[in-house]
């Protein structure tokens, strides 16, 4: 490597020799004095590394213990566990838009989940419980905008009741706490506009703002010193060096320079909506876990109409193990104000960030075309298929949804309000990943890839990254 390096310095040098060019020792900036403003914005790691006066040891060509690839909940807090246990690290944050949480985290109901809908036994369940304890006392130690508003899983009929009752026994058996089957009559005494068989009440479910968490976590990341969030990162080529570390190229997205270079020892990659390609970039299996990506759009309450309903009122799961159906929500959103959303549908989309239903990329179509699982899938749920992409298009036939256990809602009373846009991973078959997936071993045991984190991901953050931080102690072999 050394041998490498030098003789590039000398080709360099004898180059400029013939050129007869004088190159001054440095630019404007370069190995000045720490600006305070600057670590105050982006922390004492980025600070420190801007006025490094070697080009190559700068900003656009760092040094690292570890490198995350992905700025959503799961990224920022699988980064945040690395500094909890390993005080000596320092470690990267690489994300391609120009904030954190940018696409799945900014864009969903942002309902703390409590664990009904997961298979006991399984880590998504097992995370579910306890991400939601980790984030309600996140949010409590920081002060964050953070209820514990209850739930309620509504059947319309004796048989939706069947599946409140399947709920209860699988939530019970995960651990979730305080549920309880109620009537009809106690629906109306919690909420008065529902109409219900019977429902089940979950009285630990929550509300957060997921954007504004994540916003929290980077900023403790940055304050430490040890951790810097590359934002306009879009990491697009993976090596293994000579001296056994893996360098990631890449740059702002659309744009063909300049590309920067970050080498670190190991690399977790938490890729959301594109962790299929990014997975299949570090050397992963690109046959398997391939992402489709689904939209759902939201609609708002009028102001004069928001207090509608004070709790969660969810129908009982659909099926086909994508949609939970089109629920109310009252939020907790800093962005977008409090509000109850309606929503969302679960529509194909025909785009990774396919925010609009006429939003297109090719390459996201070839994708979903070929990708025979997902047509498995189609075929299985054929009207619920087409119903959601119906529900999409007709406003009306979307609050019909609603409707079913909130009688009263009608057309006048709601506007448009966000879209969100989903990840899932299909099985063999057409079934719906029921667990996280988690890729290891790649790179002759220097990455680990995050593959499937779908709902309750943004519950499950805080205990997703502890269960990928053990994976990455035993693959990396780390020594607290």
């Amino acid at each position: 490597m050394f041998r490498l390096v030098l003789t590039r310095r000398l080709h360099t040098t004898n180059r400029l020799c013939q050129q007869n060019l004088k190159l001054w020792d440095q630019l404007p900036g370069e190995g000045g004095q720490l600006k305070t403003g600057l670590q105050d914005l982006l922390g004492p790691l980025r600070a420190t590394n801007f006025k490094n006066p070697n080009p190559r040891e700068t900003v656009g060509y760092d040094h690292f213990d570890v490198a995350i690839v992905g700025g959503g909940i799961v990224g920022l807090a699988t980064a945040r566990e690395i500094l909890k246990r390993y005080p000596n690290l320092r470690l990267t944050v690489l994300e391609k838009e120009s904030d954190v949480a940018g696409q799945q985290t900014g864009h969903n109901s942002g309902v703390i989940h409590a664990g009904l809908y997961y298979e006991p036994g399984s880590e998504m369940a097992r995370t579910c419980v306890r991400g939601a304890e980790l984030m309600y006392e996140y949010c409590e130690k920081h002060d964050l905008p953070v209820e514990r508003c209850g739930k309620l899983v509504v059947a319309c009929n004796e048989k939706e009741h069947e599946q409140v009752e399947k709920l209860y026994h699988q939530g019970t058996a995960n651990g979730v706490k305080g549920l309880k089957i109620i009537n009809s009559e106690e629906v109306t005494e919690l909420e008065p506009n529902v109409k219900a068989y019977s429902a089940l009440y979950s009285p630990n479910t929550g509300i957060v703002n997921y954007w504004l968490v994540s916003q929290c976590i980077a900023n403790e990341l940055r304050k430490s010193g040890r951790a810097d969030i590359k934002t306009s990162f879009e990491a697009k080529k993976f090596e293994k060096t000579m001296d056994g570390q893996v360098q990631i190229s890449g740059g702002e997205k659309i744009m063909d320079g300049p590309i920067l270079k970050v080498t670190a020892k190991h690399v977790i990659t938490c890729g959301g909506l594109y962790s299929d390609r990014i997975a299949t970039l570090t050397g992963g299996n690109g046959h398997k876990h391939k992402i489709v990506s689904f939209r759902g759009t939201y609609y708002q309450l009028k102001p004069e109409y928001r207090t509608l309903v004070k709790r969660n009122i969810y129908p009982v799961p659909s099926g086909g193990g994508i949609p939970v159906g089109v629920h109310f929500t009252p939020t907790v959103d800093v962005r977008r104000g409090h509000q109850t959303i309606v929503g969302p549908g679960a529509c194909i989309t025909f785009s990774r960030e396919g925010y609009r239903f006429f939003d297109v990329k090719i390459k996201d179509v070839w994708d979903n075309l070929m990708n025979g699982a997902f047509w498995s899938f189609a075929f299985k749920n054929f009207s619920l298929s087409l119903g959601e992409v119906y529900r999409d298009l007709n406003t009306n036939a979307f609050l019909k949804s609603g409707q079913k256990f909130v009688p009263g809602l009608t057309a006048d009373m709601v506007e448009p309000s966000f879209a969100g846009v989903m990840a899932q991973v299909f099985e063999k078959g057409g079934i719906a990943a029921k667990d996280f997936i988690v890729e290891r071993n790649v790179m002759d045991g220097l990455i680990l890839n995050v593959r499937n984190a779908p709902s309750p991901a943004c519950t499950a953050s805080f205990a997703i990254g502890e269960m990928v931080i053990d994976c990455a102690e035993k693959d990396f072999n780390w020594k607290k």
